[in-house]
Formats: structure tokens, sequence, C-alpha cells
């Protein structure tokens, strides 16, 4: 997206030769997920190395785990510095790119904030709770709390988090909406079982914002892509889908999966780079379908 703003906006060369080097990247870091996904569903060197055309020697020395573990640092490395430096190269005179992106971003604040007022309103009319009762179970004044779930206001996190204990609900489910609406990011490299966490909260999030509709009705409004039991287990953090499965999740949520995409890619990214599950106790989420979207 990016290489066609710039593309668009004729941005100079040194401009377009970074952006087309990100894309490289992203498309190298696709073709290792894929091959580490086919590894682990039993694929042999001599296989993957047939896929790729090349022998199973130089299939295992180019997607070790060691050279995909340096692969996906690169990317995250890109990413973390690649939204500035994009915006710096890009001339002022030929920045109706830049303008792009920036008003995408104020647009998937605007989403999380209106996604968070929502999901504040449904939990306060759930518990049964008068808006003068919520507001003296936070410390609020009334009109502070009805500023808040009619969407005027986007609250502090301590307002937010009270108001979402007032009416019985568990903050931790609606933080990720909180922080997208205040544009911030997500800490970088989170461990796996922070990402997970991290995309089962935000995926309630978007359930509550939506009125927490049967899992049934989830799966039909997903056109049948996403079972019921998949949408049960993704809510609970019990399963993490394909990025194919959670856009129509997301879609089906009547929320943008563009604004989800980053918090899943952490997830993919901290599970490739551990290969393995260390969680704690209990069932480790399963990674359904293709693990690179």
């Amino acid at each position: 997206m990016e290489l066609l703003e710039g593309e668009h906006a004729h941005a100079d060369l040194e401009c377009l030769l970074t952006l087309a080097r990100r894309v490289g990247l992203e498309l190298d870091c696709y073709a290792a997920a894929a091959v580490m996904d086919a590894r682990a569903r039993g694929a042999s060197w001599k296989e993957v190395g047939a896929s790729s055309f090349t022998s199973a020697t130089t299939a295992s020395a180019r997607w070790s785990q060691a050279e995909v573990r340096r692969l996906f640092e690169r990317r995250a490395a890109s990413r973390s510095a690649g939204r500035t430096a994009h915006l710096a190269l890009v001339p002022a005179a030929r920045a109706g790119a830049s303008e792009s992106v920036l008003d995408e971003a104020a647009l998937a604040r605007s989403r999380a904030s209106s996604s968070l007022s929502c999901a504040l309103s449904f939990l306060l009319r759930r518990s049964g709770l008068s808006m003068q009762e919520a507001a003296h179970g936070t410390g609020l004044s009334r009109s502070y709390v009805s500023k808040i779930v009619s969407g005027d206001r986007v609250p502090t996190w301590p307002a937010a988090q009270a108001l979402a204990q007032a009416v019985g609900a568990n903050a931790g489910d609606v933080r990720p909406l909180w922080e997208a609406a205040q544009g911030l990011a997500p800490a970088p490299r989170p461990s796996l079982e922070e990402a997970v966490a991290r995309l089962g909260s935000a995926l309630r999030g978007m359930y509550l914002a939506a009125g927490c509709p049967p899992y049934e009705q989830v799966s039909r409004l997903s056109g049948e892509v996403v079972p019921p039991a998949v949408v049960e287990g993704a809510l609970r953090g019990e399963v993490v889908p394909c990025w194919e499965t959670t856009s129509a999740l997301l879609t089906a949520l009547n929320a943008q999966p563009q604004d989800l995409r980053g918090v899943w890619d952490d997830v993919n990214y901290a599970f490739l780079l551990c290969l393995q599950m260390p969680l704690h106790d209990g069932a480790p989420p399963q990674f359904g379908g293709e693990g690179a979207g």
C-alpha cells in the first residue's frame, strides 16, 4: 500500500526503492512462514525443496530456525522504523501519500473510539445500572459517564477502567480499544503468551462493541467461514485462527480487519520465533489454517 501511495505521489527513487525493499522483506517472511507451517504439518525438506525448486539441502539452510528468526527480527525492526522513515522520505511537495497514511491512522483511532464507546455502552445496559448508579460506583460525574458511553469523550484509562469494573466487566477486554483510540502502539515484540492474550482481549473488545451476538449469529454473518466453535475459542483466547478466518470474524463483528492486523501479526511472529508453546498451565491456543496471512 505504501509503495503504491509513493508511486502515485511521484516520490523520489530513494523512497520507492526503500519501500520496495520492505515489500521484498514481507514476501520473504511470508515464504518463511509458509515453510514453517508446512514443516509443522510434517513436510520433509525434500518436499519443501521440490516446492521451492531447490534442493533439500538448500531449503533446509535457507529456512533453518536461525535464519527464520533473523528474518523476522529484521522485519520487526523494519516495521518499527518504517512508518517514520516513509514520512521522512516523501518530499513535502509530494506529500499526498503521507497525508493519506496519516488520514488512515486518524480513521483507525476514530473507529477504535467508536468501538470503545459502543462496548462501554453495551456493558452499562447489560449491567442494569442507571447512568447515575454507574457514575456513583466510579467516582466520576454522571455527565462525564454520559459523554463516555455516547462517544463524545475518549476517557482516560483510569476512567475507562473504573467504568468497566463498575459494570462488572473485565477492564482488560476494553484496554486494546482504549489504546487504539489513543493511537498508542503496543509494546514491541511481546512474548507469545502476551501476544495471544492481547489478541484475545482485542477480539473480545470488538465482540462487546458489537453487543455480544450469539456465536451462531456471528458464524452466519461471516458467511459460515468461522464456525461457532472457532468464534468461541478465539474469543476465549484458546484458538488463534489464520488471518483469513480472523478477518472474517472481525468483519462479522462490524469491525475493520486491518485495525487488528498488527495484533495478529504479533502472535504469528512470536509463534514463529518460539516454534513451541511456553504458555501457562492448561491447553495452549490452537493455531488454525495457514499460519501467515
